[in-house]
């Protein structure tokens, strides 16, 4: 007996809901197309720490270099970067899109800037003592008081194992313009007893979301907190967006909290998710959940549908497609001893045969970063200059040519391909309804 297939139609269809995803579809909303965003997972929102990094490093002949002003840096990057093939004016627009979506969800985040005005890195701490470059910021990671302050106090937890205060203080003292500052530690008593596991960042920002929750926090530090310029804490500060709870306790505290970057989950990323999901919400974007899609049906360089797995299949039609499933980690390529594999419209990954997965230098540059899937300049697949697929486009990780991990660019591809995604694919629908 033939099964039937239920069908979904839509002007644009995204696969997959991480930050390019979710950029693509609000970008492709915006634009006047009608938008199903098509997901299995939640992304990895849950190991990001929200803030946007956009390039940190750059390659050249003398190993990597840090980049202060990432804009000025772009041109430094190889030609297949997809920064490179979209240009200096789609990142600028990018950005600004990002940041006007997170000004309406009352989330805002800032870039830091040069002496002569340009935007430029912020150097964030960790909780193991190290510094990271990012770009764009929320309040609570801004970590211009640390820097500028003369005293500072790192603050844990009792129970939340993933942070030791007297680690994180010995790392930030031989960082560069903190060796100088009169650092000390305090651990805060655990609130939450009973648990049958170790404390988690996650747990202890649920709890600063209620009233006791931040008093708690409000009563742990009221002693020791306005004895110093600035107290460092794990990310906890509450999992709404705005960063309420900082104004308030540093109001009645009468110092600066700055969240340090840690270990998952990542309370950050999820006040990011759920921003971007209420800016979607808001634009009448539809959500298909928990959905693996197991197919594409190509007629010719046309995709004309999406198939479904499962006991009642679907067939998801649209004028447009937008693939953002992710890299291995993600789920949107397949990894294999001998090679790797994009298994929706079967799209050749730029892999080199023999790749090694492993690496003597943990932290150096890997081929295996920087495998995907290779795209022409308005992002759809290619190879060999020619477009595989006219009305496919690529957004985020499942992208080739760049290595995210060792630039430090991946939330900003993600965010400007993802954008660009959504713009392309609108056009694109639009045309073949003859608009």
């Amino acid at each position: 007996m033939t099964q039937l297939c239920k069908h979904f139609s839509s002007d644009v269809l995204i696969i997959g809901s991480g930050i390019a995803g979710l950029t693509a579809a609000i970008s492709a909303r915006q634009s006047g197309v009608s938008v199903i965003l098509v997901s299995k997972g939640a992304g990895t929102y849950a190991i990001s720490s929200g803030c946007i990094d956009l390039l940190g490093y750059v390659a050249n002949k003398n190993g990597t270099e840090a980049v202060e002003a990432p804009l000025s840096a772009l041109p430094l990057l190889p030609k297949d970067h997809p920064y490179s093939l979209l240009g200096k004016d789609a990142v600028l627009q990018a950005i600004s899109f990002f940041s006007d979506i997170l000004e309406r969800q009352k989330a805002p985040y800032t870039a830091g800037k040069t002496e002569e005005g340009a935007p430029k890195n912020t150097l964030l701490p960790t909780i193991l003592g190290t510094v990271k470059p990012s770009y764009l910021i929320p309040k609570t990671h801004d970590s211009t008081p640390l820097f500028n302050g003369k005293k500072i106090l790192v603050a844990g937890v009792s129970g939340l194992r993933d942070m030791s205060p007297k680690l994180c203080r010995d790392g930030l003292r031989r960082q560069a313009g903190l060796g100088d500052k009169e650092m000390d530690t305090v651990l805060l008593p655990a609130p939450l007893n009973g648990l049958h596991r170790s404390l988690s960042t996650l747990d202890l920002a649920r709890f600063v979301d209620t009233k006791e929750g931040e008093t708690w926090l409000e009563t742990s530090l009221g002693r020791l907190a306005p004895l110093y310029d600035c107290v460092l804490l794990p990310p906890i500060l509450g999992t709404k967006n705005g960063g309420e709870p900082a104004e308030r306790l540093e109001k009645r505290l009468g110092t600066r909290l700055l969240e340090l970057l840690s270990i998952p989950p990542g309370v950050g990323g999820i006040r990011l998710h759920k921003a971007l999901m209420q800016e979607a919400r808001d634009l009448g974007i539809r959500f298909l959940e928990n959905v693996d899609i197991s197919a594409a049906v190509l007629s010719g360089s046309t995709a004309t549908c999406v198939t479904t797995q499962g006991t009642s299949p679907e067939r998801l039609l649209a004028s447009s497609f937008i693939l953002a499933t992710g890299g291995i980690l993600g789920g949107g390529l397949t990894s294999y001893p001998d090679r790797i594999e994009e298994k929706i419209f079967r799209l050749p990954v730029d892999a080199p045969s023999g790749l090694s997965r492993t690496n003597a230098h943990i932290f150096d540059q890997h081929p295996v970063q920087s495998v995907g899937v290779r795209v022409d300049a308005h992002l759809r697949p290619a190879e060999k200059d020619t477009c595989l697929l006219n009305n496919v486009f690529l957004a985020g990780r499942i992208l080739g040519g760049y290595d995210h991990g060792h630039e430090k660019s991946g939330h900003g591809v993600a965010i400007t391909t993802g954008y660009m995604a959504g713009i392309f694919a609108a056009r694109h629908a639009k045309e073949s309804h003859g608009v």
